[in-house]
């Protein structure tokens, strides 16, 4: 075995033996079980330095992105594609990658992929420039010859993963208090314990919940990588960056790691007192293991370069910060100043608490846990309730009206009644009648009667749910805009539907009236998480009546040759990134003692936005309209209310308030968005009982740092996505193209905005922008 190899199957062997302090019974059997797993694939990939290299650490996750590298030979003039299952089984052609070094026998192939399927089957294809432009979609059949198993470990869609970087065991102890929603332990997974993929984009580490970067390892990242985890946390991840005398070399590496410490020009001074990291860790001891040279933390002597707030400090919480909580995009970065990773302190038995407290854990006596295993029923997760929703064809206002027919799938219950009810025509009832009369010749009769009335019964109700609809389009929308630095992120789903067997072409990009350039964008399919019928966990394929192989095109943005069945439905999810050339906002806003907002926004949108409320805190700040360039003043609108109570749609009953109780079988699409994009501030599952899944929009966490956000509708019809859906029937009929409908209540924007803390206690008038 490599020496790579040992240092992964040492590295999984600590971790395991570091969990062995909190974990009980199974759980810990569990966890040792797969950290082995990983630490035993790791090793193996390691050694084979010629193989296929998928996910990051040999490690990836089901249901998401997974970066994949395919080893090539040739003459560097054919091209590659990976074919990989999807959560239906069906093969998915990736977009073609070409041969890197035409010189070298051996090339690399750079792709990105995502695993439908535990242990998904994939197929490298390869072929010449005159084949691939001649090429359209090869049959199943072709391929399935071809299958091999995409390398590496691969790690359920329900279990949270931790990606860490350092020698810090305690990490898996802290990854087991992170508790979802089926008291599965989050895994961790070591960035330098396998190859990490040349290349490395925010994408690739799509399958990662948090994030652990130890400062005295960030220098054997590179650039890029580091680059990669910094777009990453911009997206809406979260990072745990530990720097203590380290903070110096990160801060003069000239690297994304820079811009993760809470200031600039760190200077060393020594740290005297630990009470308050043993108050945060709950555990005390640290101050008897320090050294007898003492330990060092950084001072900033530019504190205030990039605000936050300081959670643990010693002495004044300007004196000396320890633990520092701010913003970075739509994401979270926590700062700690004292290096875990010391062996010293890295034996230290409140080390676990504290890591988990930085990443934001729970206890597994929350009591959301047991409304959690209550409300599985229907739904796994509010992105499994938002397919769903986007499903139904038809609203509540249509059905009503009685002349729109339901456009949705049949409902188990009455395709499983019509069946039962068959079976029971057949016998006893048609055996009754023909023993009755005496006269068994009439079966040649009631046979046919019975089979061409159920049939007749079988296909009015398929009338009745759409069958011969047209076909429809039906999406969901978020826009989310960074204030501070313009980056704008636009989230879309979408499901299709066709009266007929057909094919489905698709290509996304950003709206020509937005004025920007979509970077990063990926449409793929969007399937439900968990074991259930249909999720990607399933130890069977969901069986797909439109069974065929499909492929992207030069892009991820486009999908090309999607089958879909007679009366049937496909559903999409995109995303695209990019950025603003002005601030979309203007804001005087700022924070006063109190924690309350004073001061005037106005937004610079092409459009108006409807139901605008500003949120910060626990608090909530009614707008209402708000047209491109108009003013808003806190001091002469209403005063704040509760934010808890305004998501959760809490009335005052009697002498007491009551929430409006979480449906999870709703088809409200604008209500499920608006409570995954606040869901911590809802109460997380102690309100809905569901867990996000791959709803990643909560922006709970910004709200209580420096973060305000402006919430709002954009007017009827305006959209940030373009969606371009082609239609292909029979080769007798024209391609039809599908324009997406108008979403439920229409496309959420939301717009987080800086706040600096009130040191003028005079209002300011917000500038014009030029």
């Amino acid at each position: 075995m490599s020496c790579q190899s040992e240092r992964a199957a040492g590295h999984s062997e600590g971790v395991a033996a570091a969990a062995g302090r909190s974990l009980p019974g199974w759980r810990l059997a569990a966890a040792m079980g797969l950290l082995a797993l990983i630490g035993h694939v790791v090793g193996q990939a390691a050694d084979d330095d010629h193989g296929l290299v998928a996910g990051v650490g040999g490690v990836y996750r089901t249901g998401f992105w997974t970066p994949l590298v395919v080893p090539l030979r040739g003459d560097g003039s054919s091209t590659t594609r990976a074919w990989v299952a999807d959560a239906d089984g069906q093969l998915v052609g990736s977009p073609p990658a070409a041969e890197g070094d035409a010189e070298r026998t051996i090339s690399k192939a750079r792709l990105s992929v995502r695993a439908g399927r535990p242990a998904a089957p994939l197929v490298i294809e390869s072929l010449q420039a005159e084949q691939e432009a001649s090429h359209s979609l090869p049959h199943e059949g072709s391929l399935a010859e071809q299958e091999e198993v995409i390398p590496g470990t691969s790690v359920p869609s329900t279990t949270p993963l931790l990606l860490l970087h350092g020698n810090l065991p305690a990490a898996a102890a802290a990854a087991a208090q992170l508790i979802a929603g089926e008291r599965t332990p989050a895994a961790v997974v070591g960035l330098t314990d396998g190859p990490i993929p040349p290349g490395l984009a925010p994408r690739d580490l799509d399958a990662f919940d948090a994030a652990i970067i130890c400062g005295r390892d960030v220098g054997s990242l590179s650039t890029a990588t580091l680059a990669a985890i910094d777009g990453w946390v911009r997206l809406g991840g979260r990072l745990v960056f530990i720097a203590g005398e380290s903070a110096e070399a990160v801060a003069a590496s000239d690297t994304p790691a820079g811009g993760w410490l809470p200031g600039d020009e760190p200077r060393l001074v020594p740290l005297r007192s630990f009470g308050s990291l043993e108050a945060a860790a709950r555990s005390g001891g640290l101050a008897g293991r320090v050294p007898r040279d003492g330990v060092r933390v950084p001072r900033f002597l530019r504190p205030a370069a990039r605000s936050g707030v300081v959670e643990v400090f010693e002495g004044s919480r300007s004196d000396l910060p320890l633990v520092v909580r701010r913003a970075h995009g739509f994401g979270t970065i926590t700062w700690l100043g004292l290096d875990l990773d010391l062996p010293w302190c890295a034996a230290w038995p409140g080390c676990d608490r504290l890591l988990a407290t930085l990443l934001g854990g729970r206890s597994e006596t929350d009591g959301s846990l047991l409304l959690a295993e209550a409300g599985r029923g229907r739904v796994p997760d509010l992105a499994g309730q938002l397919r769903v929703a986007l499903d139904t064809f038809a609203t509540e206002t249509d059905r009503s009206a009685g002349d729109v027919p339901f456009q949705s799938g049949v409902p188990f219950e009455i395709i499983a009644g019509l069946g039962v009810l068959y079976a029971l025509a057949l016998y006893p009832l048609d055996w009754w009648l023909v023993t009755r009369s005496g006269r068994p010749w009439l079966s040649w009769i009631t046979l046919p009667v019975f089979a061409a009335g159920f049939t007749a019964a079988a296909w009015g109700i398929g009338g009745l749910w759409g069958r011969d609809a047209p076909p429809r389009c039906h999406a969901a929308e978020v826009l989310d805009i960074d204030g501070a630095g313009g980056l704008i992120r636009g989230r879309s789903w979408l499901a299709a539907r066709s009266p007929s067997n057909a094919r489905l072409d698709l290509v996304i990009a950003a709206e020509p009236t937005l004025d920007v350039e979509a970077k990063a964008a990926a449409v793929s399919w969007f399937a439900d998480s968990g074991g259930g019928f249909g999720g990607v966990d399933a130890t069977a394929a969901h069986p797909s009546l439109a069974a065929d192989s499909y492929r992207y095109g030069n892009t991820l943005a486009e999908l090309v040759g999607v089958p879909i069945a007679a009366a049937s439905s496909r559903l999409f999810e995109a995303e695209w990134t990019g950025h603003l050339a002005k601030l979309p906002l203007t804001s005087t806003l700022v924070r006063d003692a109190r924690g309350l907002l004073r001061g005037q926004i106005m937004h610079h949108l092409p459009f108006q936005l409807l139901e605008c409320r500003l949120l910060h805190g626990g608090w909530l700040y009614d707008i209402g309209e708000l047209a491109p360039g108009e003013r808003y003043d806190t001091e002469g609108g209403r005063g704040p209310r509760s934010l808890a109570a305004a998501v959760t749609r809490r009335i005052a009953v009697g002498d007491r308030d009551r929430a409006e109780r979480w449906d999870s079988a709703g088809t409200d699409v604008a209500r499920i968005l608006e409570v995954a994009g606040f869901h911590e501030a809802a109460g997380g599952m102690a309100y809905t009982s569901l867990e996000p899944g791959r709803l990643r929009l909560d922006f709970s966490p910004l709200l209580s740092l420096d973060r305000g956000v402006l919430v709002g509708v954009a007017a009827a019809k305006v959209r940030g996505t373009a969606w371009n859906v082609c239609l292909h029937g029979d080769a007798e009929t024209d391609p039809i193209t599908l324009l997406p409908g108008a979403a439920d209540g229409g496309m959420l924007v939301r717009i987080t905005i800086p706040l600096p803390q009130a040191s003028d206690p005079e209002d300011e008038s917000v500038e014009e922008q030029p």
